[in-house]
């Protein structure tokens, strides 16, 4: 499940702490889109696992990303 736990850091790290908002060399991507944050912070989780699912479960950290910013967006307005 890091793919879930990457889509959660993803949305807290873009959008509650806001940190390309901050710091002006942050203020671009992968920092300030979420999607994009999930990917990675998955690459990071999974480093030093079977290199060749990797790349499955970053694409599912972007999808999990997706999802849990579309569920929080709708829950909060």
């Amino acid at each position: 499940m890091n793919e879930l736990l990457a889509a959660a850091g993803a949305f807290v790290f873009v959008n509650v702490l806001q940190f390309h908002r901050m710091i002006k060399a942050l203020n671009r991507k992968p920092f300030a889109c979420e999607v994009c944050m999930g990917g990675w912070f998955a690459l990071v989780l999974d480093f030093g696992q079977y290199w060749l699912t990797v790349p499955f479960k970053m694409a599912l950290a972007m999808v999990f990303t997706i999802v849990l910013t579309k569920i929080i967006k709708t829950i909060c307005e």
